[in-house]
C-alpha cells in the first residue's frame, strides 16, 4: 500500500516524508525522482502491549510512503513536463496525502486556497481526460461492432464526465462493486483517497475557509507544522513529551496525520504478543482470520487452522492472558472470522 506524498514546490514535502520515514533527504532542492520509505504507524495499544508481555523487541505495523517530486504551475514547457510526472507517479499511489503551503517561507506570500484549488484542477482534468478519451473508443466500439463489451461502462463514464466537468472529484459518487471494479482499472486521481496536510508555522492558526474546502471535497484534513515535527523527531521520547507538555499537545500532529492516512488507506491493526515479540501487523478492513494469518507469513495462510483471538479491550480489562482465557475472552475462530481492529491472534496452523 503505497501513500503518495504530493504538493506544489516548496511547501514542505520532503521535510514532512523525512519526519515520517526517517530518510534525512535533502529539502528545497527539487529533482525529478520519486522517493519510498517505510513509515511506522504510532499505537499507544502496542505500548501498552509490549509493557504487558515485556518482549525483547516491539515492531509497529509501518505503511510505505512515496516522495513525489512537486512541480510549479505556469511555468512553461518544464512545469508541463513536471506536472505530467507528477500524475504519471500520482496514478500508481493508493492514496494522496497533498501538503499546503501556509507559511511565509521566502518563497513569495503563501495562497492555500489557490494550492488547493490548484492541485483539484490539476487531478480532475487528467481525470476527465482519461474519460473523454474512453468514451470516444467506446463509441468507435459500438459503431464497429453494434454494441461494447460491457454495458455498464459507457453510463459510467458519462456519469464521471458530468462530475469532473462541475470541478467536482470522483470520490464524492457513489459506486456499486460492478462500478468499482470497472474504474479500478483506469487508476482515476480524484477516486483515490485524499489527506490535506495544512502545513503551518509553529503558532500559526491554519486557514479554517481551506480546510472546509478541503472537507467538502471528501478529504480528511491534518494540520501541522513540519518544522516543528522536524525538531520533536530529533528530541528523545523524554523530552519531545516534555515539549509537548509545555504546548498544552498530548501527542504530535504527525500521529494524526499517519493514523488518518492509515484510515485512508482502509486498514486496520491486528497483534501477536509473546516473550519475544510484541507487533502491530497491517490489514485490510473485512479480511478474513486466514488473510490476516497470511500477512504475517504466506504458510500461516495456507496452513491455517484455527486463530486463538482476544480483543484488545477484553485483554487489558483481564489484566493478563491467563486472566483472560479465565473469564472465556479468549476464543476460537475459523476460516471466516473477520478481524477486528485490535485482535490479537495466535495462529494455528499446519504445513
Amino acid at each position: 500500500m503505497l501513500i503518495g506524498i504530493i504538493g506544489l514546490k516548496f511547501t514542505g514535502k520532503t521535510t514532512l516524508y523525512n519526519v515520517i520515514t526517517g530518510a534525512g533527504l535533502p529539502t528545497g532542492q527539487g529533482g525529478v525522482d520519486t522517493h519510498r520509505a517505510m513509515g511506522k504507524v504510532p499505537d499507544p495499544r502496542l505500548d501498552i502491549l509490549t509493557e504487558m508481555f515485556n518482549p525483547k523487541r516491539q515492531v509497529n505495523a509501518s505503511v510505505e510512503w512515496v516522495d513525489i517530486p512537486g512541480f510549479q504551475p505556469g511555468a512553461g514547457a518544464d512545469g508541463g513536463r513536471e506536472a505530467t510526472r507528477f500524475l504519471e507517479h500520482g496514478r500508481k499511489m493508493d492514496a494522496l496525502a497533498q501538503v499546503i503551503r501556509c507559511f511565509d517561507g521566502g518563497y513569495g506570500t503563501p495562497d492555500p486556497m489557490d494550492e488547493l484549488e490548484t492541485m483539484a484542477l490539476e487531478l480532475a482534468l487528467a481525470d476527465l481526460q482519461i474519460v473523454e478519451n474512453r468514451l470516444e473508443k467506446l463509441t468507435k466500439e459500438k459503431s464497429k461492432m453494434g454494441k461494447v463489451a460491457n454495458p455498464l461502462e459507457p453510463p459510467m463514464m458519462e456519469r464521471f464526465r458530468a462530475q469532473l466537468e462541475q470541478d467536482r472529484p470522483l470520490r464524492d459518487l457513489e459506486l456499486n462493486p460492478d462500478e468499482n471494479k470497472i474504474a479500478s482499472g483506469y487508476s482515476f486521481l480524484t477516486l483515490k483517497p485524499m489527506i490535506v496536510v495544512l502545513n503551518h508555522e509553529e503558532d500559526a492558526v491554519p486557514p479554517i475557509d481551506v480546510a472546509e474546502a478541503a472537507g467538502r471535497a471528501g478529504a480528511e484534513v491534518v494540520s501541522l507544522s513540519a518544522g516543528m515535527e522536524e525538531e520533536l523527531a530529533e528530541l528523545s521520547e523524554e523530552e519531545a513529551g516534555e515539549f509537548l507538555a509545555d504546548l498544552g499537545i498530548e501527542e504530535p500532529a504527525l500521529n494524526q496525520m499517519i493514523q488518518a492516512s492509515y484510515g485512508a488507506l482502509d486498514l486496520q491493526s491486528f497483534f501477536t504478543v509473546g516473550p519475544d515479540e510484541c507487533r502491530a501487523w497491517a490489514v485490510i478492513k473485512g479480511a478474513t482470520a486466514p488473510v490476516a494469518a497470511g500477512v504475517i507469513h504466506s504458510d500461516l495462510q495456507r496452513g491455517f487452522i484455527r486463530a486463538e483471538v482476544t480483543a484488545y479491550d477484553d485483554l487489558i480489562a483481564a489484566g493478563d492472558m491467563s486472566a483472560a482465557k479465565a473469564a472465556n475472552k479468549v476464543r476460537l475462530e475459523g476460516k471466516g472470522y473477520l478481524v477486528q481492529d485490535g485482535d490479537i491472534l495466535e495462529i494455528r496452523f499446519s504445513v
